[in-house]
């Protein structure tokens, strides 16, 4: 007599099938997931994330400290010539250039006061001569003085404002009158009203102290205290009169 063993020793259970409704489920969740993931890149893509954006010769050099590295003009090309109608000269950052030359120093203007002259004061270094405005969108011409006392040629230019705006005056003097032959220019200082003439010009570029530009108590005897000052706001004829007649305006004051 012969044993058969058992049919579960010998034999495997038979595999059970995954029913249909299942595998379908599956199927459609990991097609769901992967178009989340699609539309998720494709979102990301859009909005500049994964974006590879080109760069313009001027973000490609730009420098990593201004100071260590001189401005150099061969290295940025995608800046146009300087259009007043087109150039906003306000959009842009100071430059140091070791090559650029002042157009004047404290000691060869005889016009600056010795409150705004830095060697006279005692100032050791002459990096701050160096430093030059370069807009962002367009080539900054050299300044020119004779082409400035030509655009003045028969006109009065009046600076307004306070002891702010009395350097810029006495900058912008500077910056024309060595050209102007000793014989051809004259200053003539007063307490409110000064003028400097570039005779063969028939030009002059004057400054008028009016601090607060309305009229005040602290116009001429500055007073300290800010607490006594007074400033009438709505009266600024007293000084208007002295800007009248004048062609070109140039306005500034601290407050």
């Amino acid at each position: 007599m012969s044993l058969v063993p058992p049919p579960s020793s010998t034999m495997k259970a038979p595999r059970a099938k995954i029913p249909l409704s299942i595998i379908t489920t599956i199927i459609c969740a990991i097609a769901f997931i992967a178009l989340l993931y699609t539309e998720r890149l494709n979102f990301l893509y859009s909005n500049s994330i994964l974006k590879v954006k080109s760069c313009s010769r001027r973000d490609v050099f730009k420098k990593s400290s201004d100071r260590a590295e001189d401005f150099d003009d061969s290295r940025v090309d995608d800046r146009f010539d300087f259009d007043p109608e087109e150039c906003n000269v306000a959009n842009g950052k100071w430059v140091f250039n070791s090559s650029l030359e002042p157009l004047y120093t404290d000691t060869s203007c005889p016009y600056l006061d010795r409150q705004v002259s830095c060697v006279k004061n005692g100032r050791p270094d002459s990096d701050y001569r160096h430093w030059e405005w370069q807009p962002e969108d367009c080539t900054l011409p050299r300044f020119s003085p004779e082409l400035a006392l030509k655009k003045i040629r028969g006109k009065r230019l009046l600076f307004v404002g306070d002891s702010l705006q009395r350097g810029q005056w006495q900058s912008f003097i500077c910056l024309v009158e060595s050209i102007i032959p000793e014989d051809q220019k004259s200053m003539r200082r007063g307490r409110s009203h000064s003028v400097f003439k570039a005779k063969e010009y028939n030009a002059t570029i004057e400054f008028y102290w009016a601090p607060f530009l309305v009229e005040s108590n602290s116009d001429l005897h500055i007073i300290a205290d800010p607490k006594k000052r007074i400033l009438k706001v709505d009266s600024v004829a007293k000084h208007a009169e002295n800007w009248m007649e004048v062609d070109i305006l140039v306005f500034n004051t601290y407050v």
